[in-house]
């Protein structure tokens, strides 16, 4: 069963592990998500490990250019 798999694929496997991981910490140590949406996000990332990792991203810098517009803008007057 295993006796096609490459050092390549070893190496695939271990890098989206990896990013699985960092994806998993960086959820967990977010303090702006309830705790709700962080078990949300863990369940799509192990469900779904590389469109859920992608999603994962997308959502967290789009989070943060936000943040970043809101903190320029300062509060409204």
């Amino acid at each position: 069963m295993l006796g096609n798999v490459s050092g390549a694929h070893v190496l695939v496997i271990a890098v989206i592990l990896a990013i699985e991981v960092l994806a998993l910490v960086q959820v967990w140590r977010d303090r702006r998500r309830s705790d709700v949406v962080k078990v949300v996000w863990t369940v799509v990332i192990i469900a779904v490990p590389v469109i859920g990792v992608v999603g994962w991203a997308v959502n967290w810098l789009l989070g943060r250019a936000a943040e970043r517009l809101n903190r320029s803008n300062g509060p409204a007057a």
